[in-house]
């Protein structure tokens, strides 16, 4: 998500949501391109693994950022419940 996208209120244009299910482990790359492709996996020439995304875009989106780009990770936190959860 770029910082333009919170002060344009614009998230269709300046973010992406990663659709795949795909685990990186910490301390890996994702390299996000604008156009199309097919999400892999890949090696560099140091053999270091790095995750290929693409956002099907038809031309750049961070050409019109202004500002930093920030990247959101998904997190969880497991804990045991004292009560039992009841959804009706």
């Amino acid at each position: 998500m770029s910082e333009e996208a919170l002060e344009q209120c614009d998230m269709m244009t300046y973010s992406h949501v990663f659709k795949e299910d795909e685990q990186v482990p910490s301390g890996m790359y994702v390299i996000l391109y604008s156009g199309k492709g097919t999400p892999r996996w890949a090696r560099t020439k140091d053999n270091a693994l790095v995750y290929f995304a693409y956002m099907g875009r038809g031309r750049s989106v961070w050409n019109d950022c202004i500002g930093p780009i920030h990247l959101l990770g998904r997190q969880h936190s497991f804990a045991n419940r004292r009560e039992m959860v009841l959804a009706s």
